[in-house]
């Protein structure tokens, strides 16, 4: 078994299943870590520690390690059963194994991870992450003989014993057929993450959502990327840049796309936004006023903060809702907090019902309030009548942007983070304190787990309370705007 210096660069989980997709991008993770985690990212790694606090609970006769040399010590003495965090080093790779038991003369590697089990499907991913630190293990002479996932139990809940948190499945046969297949690649990727030369980049589907693309790579100094076009399949992708095709402005008229992409291909070209009047008009023309303007703030985390909630499953905890007698026009702004210390569902949907009384549309944008409303009625089924007649008077606001208006500045998307900029530049989320939904959810969990005092409280609230108000008026004059085009009114 070999033991890794402290200061020798190695690759580790991250970067091998990174290279399998692009080895520039994990060559830049190597030496060029980049940015800070969100406060979504560090409320989920806060989270994973957590939960894996709570499976080592599950094997009380466990010893944990934490370091090569200390694994090694403990793996010599064979009245040691369990291992925690066991860590190895070997030919420029580390791994560290969650949970290392001995079993049937070899040993059993567990991975724990917080997402939820399903009976139906598994989640490549975790087989990948169960191969890497597989692959590795039996690298350096560790004959691993059984590999298992612990993932979460849907039926937990607070309160429950550490035992029902958990569900155990074996994927023995997978992960040691992929860890097969990733040990081919052993070299070639080592030598590519710990080269000293990037490796050649290739513009792939993938560089949409790498933090290097624009900053460093492919992307630098590139306008309107065809990865810019709305759901661009790899069989599209494939075809354009077997054309040598890169940038939308050269796609030539006729080409095989989409309507939605067509219309982005020729707002670019033409440098002007994309009206399809007539849907425009007819859509427009749905909303009944006087209308509301609706957003949610949710709540979800992997372990339940309140009594019957499941793992992950999303509350929830607050709204916007400003009312316009016609478009722009607001006559009443009103708003809903949960109170972090419990369980507010029943008393949020009562208030929502009274908010919405009427019979004007409800515009919210994307389909997500109105998932949130069909769970809702669910859990509340003597609610469901006054929820059911919200559903019916939604109208969703970014389907006017997917199909009927765009604009070459949103650079393919219809996120109201990108339409607002361009329609309504002097309404923003700059300077506010929390400016998206990610850090919504972070800080309201910190309310609710008792994380902080009683001024940070107070704090928090005011600030969830002004961005979820900036969200509903940035529907009210993104709506506003529209109606405001020339020829199209209501």
């Amino acid at each position: 078994m070999c033991v890794m210096s402290k200061n020798h660069p190695s690759v580790t989980k991250e970067l091998f299943l990174s290279a399998l997709t692009c080895p520039t991008q994990a060559w830049f993770l190597q030496n060029f870590p980049g940015r800070a985690p969100t406060p979504g990212e560090q409320m989920r790694m806060m989270e994973g520690q957590d939960v894996h606090e709570r499976a080592r609970n599950v094997f009380p006769n466990g010893i944990f390690t934490g370091n090569a040399e200390s694994t090694t010590t403990i793996l010599a003495d064979p009245s040691k059963l369990t291992i925690f965090e066991a860590a190895f080093g070997t030919d420029g790779y580390a791994a560290r194994a969650d949970i290392l038991q001995r079993h049937n003369g070899g040993f059993k590697v567990i991975e724990i991870k917080s997402s939820l089990h399903d009976d139906a499907k598994v989640d490549k991913d975790h087989i990948d992450d169960l191969a890497y630190t597989t692959m590795v293990l039996r690298r350096t002479g560790l004959p691993i003989i059984k590999a298992e996932l612990l993932l979460l139990s849907r039926d937990f809940r607070l309160g429950m014993d550490n035992k029902a948190l958990f569900i155990s499945s074996d994927h023995t046969v997978a992960v040691l057929k992929r860890a097969d297949e990733f040990l081919l690649q052993w070299d070639a990727v080592r030598d590519a993450i710990l080269g000293a030369e990037r490796p050649e980049p290739t513009l792939i589907l993938e560089c949409k959502k790498c933090q290097f693309f624009q900053s460093d790579c492919l992307g630098q100094g590139i306008e309107d990327s065809i990865l810019e076009l709305p759901r661009l399949s790899q069989k599209r992708f494939a075809t354009l840049q077997a054309d040598g095709i890169q940038t939308i402005d050269i796609i030539p008229d006729g080409y095989d796309l989409t309507s939605n992409q067509v219309r982005v291909v020729k707002a670019v070209k033409s440098g002007q936004h994309f009206i399809d009047r007539t849907q425009l008009r007819h859509l427009l023309k749905m909303v009944r006023f006087p209308a509301c303007y609706l957003d949610f703030e949710t709540l979800k985390t992997a372990l339940p903060l309140w009594t019957d909630v499941a793992p992950h499953e999303q509350v929830v905890t607050q709204y916007s809702l400003h009312v316009c007698s016609s478009p722009g026009v607001v006559t009443r702004h009103v708003e809903y907090l949960a109170e972090p210390s419990r369980d507010c569902r029943r008393e949020l949907v009562e208030k929502l019902i009274e908010d919405l009384d009427g019979e004007g549309s409800i515009i919210v944008y994307s389909s997500f309030e109105k998932t949130m409303l069909r769970g809702l009625a669910t859990r509340f089924p003597d609610l469901a009548p006054g929820l059911d007649a919200c559903i019916n008077r939604l109208f969703d606001l970014e389907k006017v942007f997917k199909v009927a208006y765009y604009h070459p500045d949103f650079h393919g998307s219809t996120s109201i983070k990108s339409t607002l900029p361009v329609l309504v530049p002097e309404l923003g989320y700059e300077g506010l304190t929390i400016h998206d939904g990610e850090m919504a959810m972070a800080a309201y969990a910190r309310m609710a787990r008792g994380e902080c005092s009683n001024e940070e409280l107070l704090a928090i609230k005011k600030s969830l309370l002004e961005y979820c108000a900036v969200d509903t008026m940035a529907m009210v004059r993104l709506h506003e705007a529209l109606v405001r085009l020339p020829n199209v009114g209501t």
